[in-house]
């Protein structure tokens, strides 16, 4: 019987479609901060801190008392020299690993895998066409013997500048294969990243990296080595640091059966002896031991040997309906799919040892192409696939259709997912500038802002367009999506009863930005947008156009977790997750609010006018 494993990079394409998010399939372990140990030797730059604070014109990061960041308090008087960075205790291969990181303007650092392999951490706030030089890069290799022009080769810029402003929190996954070696120490593979997302934006995959790149702390290569963060470079805070380090697990197949039917039949039950067309042993999990096109079941019987005790993953993807069975427990029932459509799962929890299977594959629409493809992971390990890598074809492509606002403001209606739910009544606009907005109309509500790229329409167009769902293609900032206005401070409602607000439609402007217009009880109000500072903001004017507030009614401009006055008119909002800058219109005064499990960022509705930038 061959046994058969799957290369991770081969596979790390469904990986990350495996799972709604990467860090599901883990078991993540966090690097303890509450104070240095987690590190060797570090530094006196080095040290732990309870909280940041900064607006984007800072060029330092204002730090108080207690623990879980981590701090670089950079000064010139290191700037460039040897000793200022830091390395983990522990040391890695290949490996999972996603934290948050805070820089003020102007600032530089980098993370180095393995303390060789640099993802490069740079205030690129503004940047349109970013270099490898610029947030989340991968830096360049550096060879000195070469001329003068060429000493540099092999850095790689994101597809995208994620980056957010300087001062506010940011996050990054990173999903790293380490180096490989034979059994006498020769490279045999390269290190590669085979994902990087900042911001929830994936910026590379499948990044080959022939050698250390230029500042890393060793210029040979290892199977395992700590993790390095640069510190003579610039001023630069962590926190959140969880990893998880990614076995080899080998799973055999043995005493593998097949049996194969044929009929025109809705369900495996139906299937019965006199259908029976062939069976016998197998050497793989392959469909093409199917004859047939159509109207087929190919049943696998086997079994498998797990290394651990461990609670197990298991997903099927196929053309039909397929069905698993492991140990007589129904893991997987029987579910109707195809190979281009959603990927089946269960979990099963398996001592150490061999487990037998049975595996079912029933085919009866001869408009999809045939597959079948069974994985096995556990947490922390890389994904097995059990089947030979021909029984599955590759996802059909699906083309993006992507909606630009290159020249002019463009405006989409379409439905929106907001806080995981599905919203009807939304309108998204772009403009060339590079920054966007997504509005609720049905509540007068901001949804998302982002900046880069506008709107991925393609579930609204491909194929028969069902969903109609529009997606931001930059990094979003999720904003509560409610009404600016409450009719008394004494009563803060999540939403606004349909008959207090009257949608009346809205109007462009001289440039085609448009204008929101609402009746709100007795008052007619107005709620623009417009890009600010060539995009790195966007100005927010809501205005009174007839009638009158009650003395009651308040602004509510913002809320989160915590909101820090940064002075000025400047607010951080949500534990530096954006900025808001008052901008007037009024002599009242912004105060924040304790609503309790959030803070709210209010305004006395005493003015005609009101106006706001936010930042990000």
């Amino acid at each position: 019987m061959t046994e058969k494993t799957v290369s991770f990079v081969l596979y790390v394409t469904f990986l990350f479609k495996f799972s709604a998010a990467q860090n599901n399939l883990y078991n993540l372990k966090y690097l303890q901060l509450n104070d240095l140990s987690s590190f060797s030797n570090p530094s006196s730059n080095w040290n732990i801190a309870g909280a940041l604070t900064a607006s984007y014109a800072d060029t330092a990061l204002k730090s108080s008392s207690g623990t879980g960041i981590l701090l670089n308090n950079f000064n010139r008087s290191i700037q460039y020299k040897a000793g200022a960075n830091i390395f983990t205790a522990f040391e890695h291969g290949d490996m999972y690993i996603e934290l948050d990181f805070m820089m003020p303007k102007g600032s530089n650092s980098g993370i180095y895998l393995q303390s060789r392999y640099e993802i490069q951490l740079f205030d690129s706030w503004g940047i349109e066409h970013p270099a490898y030089s610029d947030c989340g890069g991968i830096y360049e290799r550096w060879d000195e013997s070469k001329p003068a022009g060429k000493k540099g080769y092999e850095g790689h810029a994101p597809l995208k500048n994620a980056a957010l402003a300087p001062g506010l929190w940011q996050h990054l996954e990173i999903l790293f294969k380490a180096p490989g070696f034979d059994n006498n120490g020769k490279k045999i593979q390269n290190a590669s990243f085979l994902k990087v997302v900042l911001n929830g934006i994936v910026i590379h995959e499948n990044i080959i990296l022939s050698g250390p790149t230029r500042a890393s702390a060793f210029e040979d290569e290892k199977a395992t080595a700590p993790l390095m963060i640069q510190g003579d470079h610039g001023m630069v805070a962590f926190r959140n640091i969880r990893y998880a380090p990614l076995d080899d697990m080998h799973v055999p197949v043995t005493a593998l059966n097949y049996e194969y039917y044929e009929g025109d039949f809705e369900k495996v039950e139906q299937f019965a002896a006199k259908h029976l067309v062939r069976k016998g042993t197998a050497e793989n999990i392959d469909i093409r031991l199917a004859d047939a096109k159509n109207n087929y079941y190919l049943k696998f019987t086997g079994k498998i040997k797990v290394p651990v005790a461990e609670k197990y993953h298991v997903a099927m993807r196929l053309t039909g309906t397929g069905k698993l069975e492991i140990d007589g427990k129904e893991v997987i029932p029987a579910t109707w799919t195809w190979v281009g459509g959603n990927t089946l799962r269960g979990d099963i929890n398996l001592a150490e040892g061999e487990h037998t299977f049975i595996l079912h594959c029933l085919k009866n629409i001869s408009w999809a192409d045939a597959g079948l493809g069974l994985f096995i992971s556990k947490p922390n390990s890389k994904l097995v696939a059990l089947h030979t890598l021909s029984s599955l074809p590759e996802r059909p492509p699906v083309p993006l259709i992507q909606l630009q606002a290159a020249k002019e403001p463009e405006l989409l209606r379409s439905f929106l997912y907001h806080h995981d739910k599905k919203l009807t009544h939304c309108i998204s606009v772009g403009n060339p500038s590079g920054v966007h907005y997504s509005y609720n109309l049905k509540q007068g509500a901001l949804l998302f802002v982002w900046k880069g790229d506008f709107l991925n329409t393609t579930d609204m167009w491909y194929e028969r367009g069902e969903p109609q769902i529009a997606q931001p293609m930059g990094a979003t900032i999720e904003l509560p999506g409610r009404f600016s206005l409450v009719a008394d401070k004494s009563n803060m409602p999540d939403s606004v009863n349909e008959s207090d607000l009257v949608y009346h439609g809205y109007f462009l402007g001289k440039q085609r930005y448009p204008s929101f217009k609402y009746k709100y009880i007795n008052a007619i109000i107005t709620d623009q947008f417009l890009p600010y500072e060539k995009g790195k903001g966007l100005l927010r004017k809501i205005k009174v156009e007839q009638g009158s507030l009650s003395a009651a009614a308040t602004y509510r401009l913002a809320e989160g977790k915590q909101i820090a006055d940064l002075g000025n008119g400047l607010y951080a909002i949500n534990d530096q997750s954006y900025y808001l800058k008052f901008e007037g219109g009024t002599s009242a005064k912004p105060y924040v609010y304790d609503a309790g499990s959030k803070k709210e960022l209010l305004l006395s509705a005493e003015a005609n006018e009101v106006k706001y930038i936010l930042y990000w």
